[in-house]
């Protein structure tokens, strides 16, 4: 038997396939992208972040969590973000791996830290970035939020999610109601998550670190300079429920 695997590996595929240029500034190749990097690694899922191209907007707030909430706030406002998600978003639609990716939000604590008034104006934004990524890319969408009081001002995504037909995914946390999938935070083996779930951090994938056994989905984390043929044979052991 074999598990499902769900690969959190864009610095390395961007490292491999675009030598470290990121694929955002070319929203109309995100397609040609993620079709290159599945068939490389041959991921179930490919989680594709949105974070990338979302902290180019948020670089002249600095640190303070209220200004990269505004500031995320404002390029929604501004309209270019979202039509640049939207461009990506359709590209991948009619892409050959368009049901293995994952896009993936941060979470409000991610751009607002945990103020909170940062923290309800950064959903309110990521709900208008769903908006637009839901309705084209339908299936899965992934939410990575470690932080709980993050998560908790999250159900308006939630909402916007079942309302376009989406699961959710959430990185960060082993278990939370409205997720169909929970991958828990680790940098070797997490536990189990919802949906019998576990995470193989980047640390734990380069050593030896095995897969629990009744773990059906794994998030595997690669790093951008993980050696290409290590990367498909510990693919294949993790794969395999019998490694």
């Amino acid at each position: 038997m074999a598990r499902t695997l769900w690969l959190d590996a864009y610095d390395y595929a961007v490292a491999l396939l675009r030598s470290g240029e990121d694929p955002w500034l070319q929203p109309d190749s995100i397609g040609i992208f993620c079709d290159e990097a599945i068939k490389l690694l041959g991921a179930d899922y490919l989680l594709l972040p949105l974070a990338p191209l979302l902290e180019r907007y948020l670089r002249e707030a600095g640190e303070d969590g209220e200004a990269r909430a505004e500031a995320l706030d404002d390029a929604v406002g501004e309209g270019e973000l979202l039509e640049t998600i939207g461009r990506a978003m359709t590209v991948l639609a009619v892409s050959s791996g368009a049901a293995r990716v994952v896009p993936v939000l941060p979470g409000p604590a991610v751009i607002g830290s945990d103020d909170t008034d940062a923290l309800d104006i950064a959903s309110m934004a990521l709900g208008d970035i769903l908006r637009a990524v839901a309705p084209i890319q339908s299936g899965i969408v992934g939410l990575d939020e470690p932080e709980r009081a993050g998560l908790a001002e999250t159900g308006s995504l939630f909402r916007i999610a079942e309302h376009a037909g989406c699961a959710m995914m959430v990185l960060g946390h082993a278990d939370y109601e409205d997720a169909a999938y929970c991958f828990p935070s680790t940098d070797t083996a997490s536990p189990l998550g919802k949906g019998g779930c576990q995470t193989i951090g980047s640390e734990g994938f380069s050593g030896d670190v095995a897969a629990h056994l009744s773990a059906e989905h794994i998030r595997i984390q690669i790093a951008a300079d993980a050696p290409p043929e290590f990367v498909l044979e510990r693919l294949a052991s993790l794969r395999s429920k019998e490694a």
